[in-house]
């Protein structure tokens, strides 16, 4: 099979999405007859009917199937255009960062904001990745910076600690049905106020297949204070582990300043008392080893400066 034209790959992709020649050919600029004649040479060279075309247009099997890549591999060209087209204008270039949502919370989105302001011949493109995945995406170069609550392994990559910091209880502001296992002698339900009342209570917590390190830190936090957690809310990231606590389904054990700014903005959900642990939630920023790039050091160098 020859090179596959990205123009008749466009083509393909407007008129899945319009499932009409007519306003297909409107939109991309061209006759109607020549949007006919493209998508008929883009089946002949792929061996493949697209589309139907009577009694209306739409997609086949085939054409539904090969949609998605289509979109994939234009959304590829267009990054590869407008990184060449940074070079090519004098900017200095683009730097990518896979991150996880807690660190974007925490300060990189702000750190990555005053770039902007101060570097604006720098481009940043952030992929929202779990640590695990930025690890791998670091290593594998599809990324140039790792931001997680763990340093990249491996002896390929180095890492420098961004931040330490201690776990806070959150809880529902009100008692309600799901805290009731925590009940007095005269049959109350008063709220936690520290990790030892939640022994019966239901957790939100991260999956451990998203970060194995925060997963296993609540769950030695909680042996620390007597008891095994049950973990009934499983997620990806803190806020919606706090969504959960703020329909007074769960509790949850949280990075303090990431509590703090939820209670601040959120009246159903409220701060317990501290827990009293050495164990802290961290975050990394890591990059290859023997990076020479005064780019990426430079955009490494920022964001661990906005930490401090």
């Amino acid at each position: 099979m020859r090179d596959l034209d990205l123009r008749r790959l466009r083509y393909f992709t407007v008129l899945a999405q319009t499932l009409h020649f007519g306003r297909a050919a409107e939109l991309l600029h061209i006759s109607q007859p020549g949007l006919s004649a493209e998508i008929r040479r883009l089946e002949t060279q792929l061996g493949l009917a697209l589309f139907t075309r009577t009694p209306r247009t739409a997609l086949t099997h085939e054409g539904e199937t090969l949609l998605a890549e289509a979109e994939a591999v234009l959304t590829g060209a267009d990054r590869f255009a407008s990184a060449s087209a940074a070079l090519a204008s004098g900017q200095a270039g683009v730097v990518t960062i896979g991150s996880t949502a807690a660190v974007l919370e925490q300060g990189l989105l702000g750190a990555i904001a005053r770039l902007a302001e101060d570097a604006p011949e720098l481009r940043v493109i952030v992929e929202e990745l779990s640590s695990a995945e930025s690890s791998t995406a670091l290593r594998e170069g599809r990324i140039d910076l790792a931001c997680g609550n763990a340093p990249a392994d491996g002896t390929d990559v180095t890492a420098t600690r961004l931040t330490a910091a201690p776990f806070a209880l959150v809880v529902p502001a009100q008692a309600t049905a799901a805290l009731r296992p925590v009940s007095t002698a005269t049959g109350s339900s008063p709220a936690p106020e520290s990790l030892s009342d939640c022994a019966d209570l239901p957790f939100s917590a991260f999956r451990r297949s998203a970060s194995p390190r925060l997963h296993d830190t609540v769950r030695a936090l909680c042996a620390e204070a007597g008891f095994t957690p049950t973990f009934t809310y499983r997620t990806r990231t803190w806020r919606s582990a706090l969504d959960a606590v703020s329909a007074g389904l769960c509790v949850s054990l949280t990075p303090a300043p990431v509590a703090r700014a939820r209670a601040a903005d959120d009246a159903s959900v409220r701060v317990g008392r501290a827990v009293e642990s050495d164990l802290r939630v961290e975050s990394w920023i890591s990059t290859r080893a023997g990076e020479t790039s005064p780019l990426i050091e430079r955009v490494g160098r920022a964001v661990a400066d906005a930490f401090r």
